[in-house]
């Protein structure tokens, strides 16, 4: 018979422990545009990432890196995030731009709307390039979930919880959003987001790394069926 192990959950190691002050970690804000959403083929076509000290984004050191994905980029997918093939020819060569981002996350917990989407697609571009990504990571769309779960119950909640594209959470919280499906103009309204949200969480009872890692971590691992 088949079974489905469940994703296993981050444990805090490296640079800071479960104990480690939500204020206190360094956190890098990431995005990723891809040239479709089918895990079997998408290619990475670009990252963006800026880092954050707490709650204070640092504009100063941003990422971000055209990548030449050595395939056609589909028409229906410049539509969403606007490269085309002759925009990424002059791209990065795909293990160059990793190294790059492996030397920007370094120390760092990851922060990402979705962002298992990423570092799948991020860990499939690495396999066989000797780059790694074990770093932490925190999906705000879970932060957001369980944000509006401890707050005083509404009827419109269950609407709220399916609402989870990011401009809406950017309007839910009162930010303005000038562009979409750019990576690094992506990744920096996300970290706008989570700074508001770092501070709901904290007034919620979220300290430090451990309770945020309980509540919205990425699992390090994906399921996968395994036959017993």
């Amino acid at each position: 018979m088949f079974r489905w192990l469940k994703p296993e959950l981050p444990q805090a190691e490296g640079a800071f422990s479960k104990s480690t002050p939500l204020d206190a970690l360094r956190y890098v804000v990431l995005d990723t545009e891809m040239t479709s959403l089918d895990r079997r083929s998408n290619r990475l076509l670009s990252i963006g990432a800026i880092a954050m000290d707490g709650s204070r984004i640092k504009v100063g050191e941003q990422f971000y890196r055209v990548v030449n994905p050595g395939v056609p980029v589909p028409a229906e997918s410049v539509v969403i995030h606007r490269l085309r093939s002759q925009d990424v020819e002059g791209g990065e060569p795909c293990a160059k731009a990793l190294q790059d981002l492996c030397r920007f996350i370094q120390d760092a917990v990851l922060v990402g709307h979705f962002v298992s989407l990423d570092l799948k697609l991020l860990r499939k571009e690495m396999d066989g390039t000797g780059h790694e990504l074990n770093n932490l990571a925190v999906d705000t769309a879970r932060v957001h979930q369980w944000i509006l779960r401890h707050q005083r119950y509404s009827d419109d909640l269950p609407m709220q919880l399916e609402k989870l594209d990011l401009t809406a959470l950017a309007t839910h919280y009162g930010l303005e959003v000038h562009d979409a499906h750019h990576a690094l103009d992506d990744a920096f309204l996300t970290a706008r987001v989570w700074q508001v949200m770092m501070h709901k969480a904290q007034a919620q009872g979220i300290r430090n790394l451990g309770d945020l890692l309980r509540i919205a971590g990425a699992p390090r691992f994906p399921g996968r069926w395994f036959h017993s």
